[in-house]
């Protein structure tokens, strides 16, 4: 039933369980997993308005080059939590608008289920909810497990 399946991590707590939720379908489903990492481009340009200057450019490398490690190390302790379960994983990171590039990369790899954490590094239960994984909710055809903090 669920023979892809994407975790989407943001490396806060609340998606490592989300991770383990989704790892623990996949383990019993027999299921391959993908862990994602959107690099949130909205978050970059928005902290630097208009600015157009040789040290916004240094700041927005700076940034970028950040939330990309950041990335690396979510999606690698998604990998590590898989791997360990014995359930084969790959890891990707890309650069878009979270909600919208999690149900692209969903719908283009065929994804069964979306696996997501209701808060995210922000930690404003109704703000996140309200953000991200509501609009993966309201926007995706393919399932999506949000779970939830304990």
């Amino acid at each position: 039933m669920f023979e892809r399946i994407l975790i989407a991590t943001d490396g806060s707590k609340h998606s490592e369980r989300a991770a383990e939720a989704g790892i623990e379908m996949a383990r019993l489903y027999g299921s391959a997993v993908t862990a994602l990492f959107v690099v949130d481009i909205g978050k970059e340009y928005g902290l630097l308005g208009d600015l157009i200057s040789k040290v916004a450019d240094d700041l927005i490398a700076g940034i970028r080059s950040n939330l990309q490690n950041q990335g690396e190390q979510a999606t690698k302790r998604v990998e590590e939590m898989a791997e360990k379960a014995g359930i084969a994983v790959t890891r990707k990171i890309t650069e878009g608008y979270p909600a919208e590039d999690i149900i692209r990369i969903a719908k283009e790899g065929d994804m069964n289920l979306i696996v997501m954490g209701g808060i995210g590094v922000t930690g404003l239960d109704r703000f996140l909810l309200g953000s991200v994984a509501d609009k993966v909710v309201h926007s995706s055809k393919i399932p999506v497990l949000v779970v939830r903090k304990e």
